[in-house]
């Protein structure tokens, strides 16, 4: 599990950093209090660190030893001091120190916040720096290094493109004005955006100092996000990434809720829409069929008007429960509406796909739904259709059909 690493000498200021975090975060808190704690706990157990908060004047230490200590192992560190100074920021940032804030409850909790995150989710991501000089590709890989941003390089156009085509975890690109080739930055950004949309990969143009505004201007309408003018000090780089990827984020989790029915977590019809197009394609290409059940529970309109609406939520979800833990994790899991789900399998063969719909029958009909007294003996019908067309909508059609003689037959049934 991932963990935050809190090194703090003030047992009051450790207690209340402490109770902020947990506030804020799942993650695992791992707390020292010296510094040859901090050597101690270095030595054994470092690998799952991925952000050290730090007492600049730690006990045990000499001024910017601990600091120096985390950076040897390559742990992006936000600093705390308990007042501002000019020459312990221009100290840090000179040893690339991830950031730099004063001491004070509360006040920082905010930024804090969003920075932990961040270098969580960046272990996840890479970065790709586009730029002429390697060089300054080399000191920019190391400042996104300390931001926890593994980073990929390429001098020209058509190394980026290979790069953004083989690389699906590079989510930002960095572009300089000046790179090699025949063409500029500017306009390997229009045909980056050719294939990847901003709402996909981010770009921030990097424009030297100096050089006409328009430039700038024109990074933008060319697609990037966002541009910088260098030299830049390392807290805006860090600010201006952090606030393309979080817009990234944003998006996605956005796509994410669109997708998902709010009550139950499933998939809705609308990820049924766009996920059964991959399947179906595969499906085809391998001349392999698909199992496509539509699902109804039984008499569900007597359980909400016996025992009321939100009972009726509740067994909704309790049957959402035992669906998941039914198939497998790639398979798709849907509620299309109401108390109505349907569930597309592939690469299983026809008696497969009978023996684990019958037992999920049978294991729906022997639990019961049990809660605040409430017990109702819920049943599901089940129409299943084998095989492959060219569309979602015609295999749903089908096993529709059969869902309505299960229903006709007696329910609590599969009828294939």
């Amino acid at each position: 599990m991932k963990k935050i690493l809190l090194i703090e000498d003030n047992p009051q200021l450790l207690k209340s950093k402490i109770e902020e975090l947990r506030k804020n975060f799942s993650y695992s808190i791992d707390t020292v209090e010296t510094f040859a704690q901090l050597q101690d706990y270095l030595t054994k157990n470092n690998e799952n660190v991925f952000i050290a908060l730090l007492d600049y004047f730690l006990d045990g230490a000499m001024e910017g030893q601990s600091v120096d200590l985390l950076l040897e192992h390559k742990i992006p560190t936000i600093v705390y001091t308990q007042e501002y100074s000019t020459e312990i920021r221009e100290v840090l940032l000179d040893k690339c120190v991830f950031e730099y804030l004063i001491k004070k409850p509360n006040t920082d909790l905010l930024y804090s916040t969003r920075l932990i995150e961040r270098v969580y989710k960046n272990d996840f991501i890479k970065a790709l720096i586009v730029d002429g000089s390697e060089s300054f590709r080399n000191k920019l890989a190391g400042s996104l290094q300390q931001f926890g941003l593994a980073s990929l390089q390429s001098s020209d156009a058509k190394t980026t493109l290979e790069l953004l085509k083989t690389h699906s975890d590079i989510q930002v690109v960095l572009i300089d004005l000046d790179i090699s080739g025949d063409i500029q930055g500017v306009e390997l950004v229009e045909d980056i955006r050719e294939h990847f949309p901003s709402t996909m990969l981010g770009v921030l143009g990097m424009t030297p100092h100096g050089y006409n505004s328009q430039l700038s201007i024109e990074f933008l309408k060319k697609g990037a996000n966002d541009f910088i003018t260098k030299p830049f000090v390392k807290e805006q780089l860090n600010l201006r990434i952090m606030q393309v990827l979080e817009m990234l984020d944003t998006i996605q989790e956005k796509n994410i809720e669109a997708t998902i029915d709010p009550l139950t977590q499933l998939k809705n019809r609308r990820a049924l829409e766009v996920e059964s197009k991959v399947l179906i394609q595969s499906a085809l290409i391998a001349n392999s069929p698909l199992s496509v059940a539509m699902i109804d529970i039984d008499h569900f309109k007597a359980v909400n008007d016996t025992f009321g609406h939100d009972v009726g939520d509740d067994v909704l979800k309790w049957i959402s429960e035992i669906l998941k833990s039914n198939f497998r994790k790639k398979d798709l899991i849907v509620r299309n509406g109401g108390e109505e789900f349907c569930v597309v399998l592939d690469d299983l063969s026809l008696e497969k796909a009978i023996d684990i719909f019958e037992k999920m029958i049978r294991q729906i009909e022997s639990k019961s739904y049990e809660n605040d007294g409430v017990i109702i003996n819920v049943t599901v019908s089940i129409g299943l259709f084998h095989g492959i067309k060219n569309d979602i909508k015609s295999m749903l059609s089908l096993a529709d059909k059969k869902l309505y003689l299960a229903k006709k037959n007696g329910r609590n049934q599969l009828v294939l």
